[in-house]
């Protein structure tokens, strides 16, 4: 497709703010996060008003030969050949304090989110991703978790986005939960190809100013002793105060490679503080693996605790990246030895991996996954039997080869197509996180009982299937070359 020089001007009648590669703030409305999902657009447009939105959106919906895709921020890889929709203009935040709500513009990341509460709500936080570079609105359209998650759930549940404004196709806007609730229904992690998410409602929840968060770091001498560590910890109680990640030392958590058989990352996170956290009640036990030396300490507040992934941003725009995440119901005494073996493997196999590269067990306690009434309460349908999640991330400089000379994002599929299995076995129940897809991604899969409804509601948000970028309902598949 290609936009013609007629449309462009027509464009830029609706909207002045229209950039070309040549002007430099381009790269930040346009670029995405991964650079082999890059597909070099002639433009980005940014609506700084709702009705100016609306004018944008309709033209770029009516205009069958310009392709185009909406980007905000975050790890989704969205591109176009021709126009690039920039939600940057709308970064407001206002709180209420009657109903503890908060209306949050659709272009803000999570850490603006966060340094906006600490100036306007103080002492409230709301349930969002668990870094500060993710966009506001992309991790609700795909599900989406949070520090918050293990006592209230997935960003996308009712009770955490209580509503949405949206401008469909036709330039229509509404606040879907209002007005039309099979519309917010199909946001709550439906894949987002519904219209344009300009502003969400979310709830407020009062959090507490010191939470504790730390690093421990673990030689790999230690994997098994860590990984019945961790299987024992599973088998606990839930407590939704307290999570953990647990993922491989190097480049992704701002280190030096590490060579095929890495060292370990402990994470613990605690909102009943320090002293709970280094408690026999807490974490104590991950102090005590052999060999584990304490890195990061500290009692902070959600924005700082929120920040403590920020080495992995240092990667966007510069690395190829491929992100997958199986779903897990358990967690054996195995678990973390068959994850580094996979790492391992994966290494061996193309060693620019271990430019970018993380195996990542996210911990969750059991109301993450099972806050809402069933599986049909939202578009995406947790609640299945999922309570932990392994992402994979596979990265490395941009056109490396394998070391057979191969291509890197073909053996990078091969290899998180296989993750769930080869990692998990038997408590791998063939689920994956919607937030990160690919081609051979089933969506029947993933969306589950809730699939046919979404087919049926995308024919009547997006009949003429423009919104297409990653989750294509239309096609019953994900876009190929785009991660969500």
């Amino acid at each position: 497709m290609t936009i013609t020089n007629e449309e462009v001007e027509e464009l830029r009648q609706l909207c002045p703010n229209l950039y070309s590669p040549d002007d430099a703030a381009f790269p930040d409305k346009a670029a995405p996060w991964s650079v082999w999902a890059d597909r070099n657009p002639q433009y980005a447009v940014e609506p700084h008003d709702i009705a100016t939105m609306q004018a944008v959106v309709k033209y770029l919906y009516s205009h069958k030969s310009i392709d185009f895709c909406v980007r905000n921020t975050g790890t989704g890889g969205s591109s176009a050949t021709d126009v690039v929709l920039s939600m940057h203009g709308f970064k407001e935040l206002h709180f209420d304090p009657k109903d503890e709500s908060v209306i949050a513009g659709g272009g803000l990341a999570w850490g603006e989110l966060d340094q906006l509460m600490d100036q306007k709500a103080n002492g409230y936080g709301c349930v969002g991703a668990r870094c500060t570079w993710v966009g506001v609105t992309g991790g609700p359209l795909v599900g989406g978790l949070s520090w918050l998650s293990h006592e209230y759930g997935m960003i996308s549940d009712p009770q955490n986005w209580l509503d949405a404004e949206i401008v469909t196709g036709d330039g229509r806007v509404r606040w879907a939960a209002k007005e039309d609730p099979d519309l917010m229904w199909s946001l709550r992690g439906g894949g987002g190809n519904f219209g344009v998410v300009t502003r969400l409602k979310l709830k407020a929840y009062q959090i507490p100013a010191k939470i504790f968060c730390g690093v421990i770091l673990v030689p790999y001498s230690s994997l098994q002793e860590t990984s019945r560590a961790i299987a024992a910890f599973n088998k606990r109680p839930s407590d939704p105060k307290m999570a953990m990640h647990i993922m491989n030392q190097g480049t992704g958590a701002g280190q030096e490679d590490q060579g095929s058989k890495p060292g370990i990352v402990l994470m613990p996170i605690d909102f009943r503080g320090e002293a709970h956290a280094r408690s026999e009640e807490g974490f104590g036990w991950a102090w005590k693996v052999t060999g584990a030396r304490e890195f990061v300490a500290m009692e902070t507040t959600l924005t700082g605790v929120n920040a403590l992934n920020d080495t992995f941003k240092s990667y966007q725009g510069t690395n190829e990246f491929w992100l997958a995440a199986p779903l897990v119901s358990d967690i054996d005494d195995d678990m973390l030895v068959r994850m580094w073996k996979w790492y391992e493997d994966s290494y061996n196999l193309h060693p620019g991996f271990g430019k970018g590269s993380v195996v990542l067990l996210e911990f969750m306690q059991e109301a993450a996954f099972n806050s809402t009434s069933g599986p049909e309460a939202t578009a995406f349908p947790h609640g299945r039997g999922q309570r932990h999640v392994l992402q994979t991330q596979l990265g490395c400089p941009p056109k490396s080869k394998t070391k057979a000379g191969g291509d890197s994002r073909e053996l990078a599929m091969s290899r998180m197509s296989q993750a769930g299995k080869e990692m998990a076995g038997d408590a791998y129940l063939g689920e994956w996180h919607a937030g990160f897809l690919h081609e051979w991604s089933d969506l029947k899969e993933v969306y589950g009982p809730n699939y046919e409804k979404l087919k049926a509601l995308k024919r009547r948000y997006d009949p003429e299937n423009r919104f297409n970028k990653g989750v294509d309902l239309t096609e019953g598949r994900v876009t190929e070359g785009m991660t969500v």
